[in-house]
C-alpha cells in the first residue's frame, strides 16, 4: 500500500509541474523537473524538461536533455522523436533523419518517422524511394489528402503520370480548408512542370484565395508575371511575399533579380535586396 501511495503522490506532483509549464512558469517548472529527475528518473520527465528548455529558447540544452534521457532509456520513442524534431527545427536535417531512422528501427509502424524519411528522400531527388515509404503508410490504413498529394508528387516525378493524376484528384476531393492552399500550390507546381502556365497561374491564385498569406504562391505568381514583362505586378507580389515570409530566400532573390532586369528601379533598391539575400544565405 505504501508503494501505491508514493506512486500516487509522485503523479500528483508531476501534474502540478506540468500545470506550472502550461501557465508559463517556466523557471519554476525547470527547477521542479530537475528535482524530479534526481528523485526518480522517468522518460516523460526528461521529455517535459526538454520542452521547457525549448520554450526558453535553449535548443542546445533541449538536445542535451533528450540525449541524457536516451542514455538512461535508449529505446524510448518519445525521446527519440523529440530529439529528431529539435534537430529539424535547427535545420540539422542529417541528424534529424538519422534519428527518425532509429525510431523506425525501434517501432516499424511509427507514421511520423516513416513520413519524414520519405520527405527526405523526395527532396534528395529520389522520388521512387520516397514512394515506397508513402505506400507503406497507405498500407497501414492512412488515407489523408496530404498523403495522396505526396504520393501524387512522387508518382509524377517518377513518371507514373496516370497514378499521379488519380492521387492528386483524390487529394482535391478530400482536402479541407486548412490544407487547401498547399494542395493548390502543389498542383500549380505540376502544371508548371508540364508547361501549362495558364493553369499554374489559376492554381496559385486559388491557393491565395484559400490562404492570403501563402508566400510560396505569391513568389511563383511573381515569377510568372516577371516572365511576362509585367514588372509592376511582379514587384508587388514579391514585396507581399517578403512581408509575409521574411525567412524565405526565394522572394528576396527574385525581387533582386527583378530590380536588376527592370529599367525602372533605382540602384539603391537593388543593392538593399542583394545584401539582404546574401545575408540570409550566410546565416542559413
Amino acid at each position: 500500500m505504501r508503494g501505491k501511495e508514493e506512486s500516487a503522490d509522485m503523479r500528483e506532483a508531476e501534474e502540478e509541474i506540468v500545470w506550472e509549464e502550461t501557465l508559463g512558469m517556466l523557471k519554476d517548472a525547470e527547477q521542479q523537473f530537475n528535482s524530479s529527475i534526481k528523485t526518480f528518473k522517468h522518460p516523460e520527465t526528461y521529455a517535459y524538461l526538454a520542452k521547457v528548455h525549448a520554450r526558453l529558447d535553449q535548443p542546445g540544452q533541449t538536445i542535451k536533455d533528450y540525449q541524457d534521457g536516451l542514455e538512461r532509456f535508449p529505446d524510448d520513442i518519445t525521446l527519440m522523436i523529440g530529439l529528431a524534431r529539435t534537430y529539424e527545427r535547427l535545420n540539422q536535417m542529417d541528424e534529424s533523419v538519422a534519428t527518425y531512422k532509429q525510431v523506425a528501427k525501434t517501432k516499424a509502424n511509427d507514421i511520423e518517422s516513416i513520413a519524414c524519411i520519405a520527405t527526405d528522400y523526395f527532396y534528395d531527388d529520389q522520388p521512387e524511394v520516397a514512394l515506397s515509404y508513402y505506400r507503406r503508410i497507405m498500407q497501414m490504413g492512412i488515407t489523408t489528402p496530404e498523403l495522396f498529394m505526396n504520393v501524387g508528387l512522387c508518382c509524377f516525378y517518377s513518371q507514373h503520370f496516370d497514378i499521379a493524376i488519380a492521387c492528386i484528384e483524390r487529394a482535391h476531393q478530400e482536402m479541407e480548408k486548412e490544407i487547401a492552399a498547399d494542395v493548390w500550390y502543389n498542383t500549380g507546381q505540376i502544371a508548371l512542370n508540364i508547361g501549362d502556365v495558364k493553369m499554374a497561374t489559376r492554381c496559385f491564385r486559388l491557393a491565395l484565395t484559400c490562404d492570403a498569406d501563402h508566400a510560396e504562391s505569391l513568389t511563383n505568381l511573381g515569377v510568372i508575371m516577371m516572365k511576362q514583362d509585367k514588372w509592376e505586378q511582379a514587384r508587388s507580389l514579391f514585396y507581399s511575399a517578403v512581408a509575409k515570409a521574411p525567412h524565405q530566400f526565394e522572394p528576396h532573390f527574385n525581387l533582386a533579380l527583378l530590380c536588376e532586369q527592370s529599367p525602372f528601379d533605382q540602384f539603391d533598391i537593388k543593392l538593399v535586396f542583394r545584401m539582404e539575400f546574401i545575408r540570409k544565405l550566410v546565416t542559413s
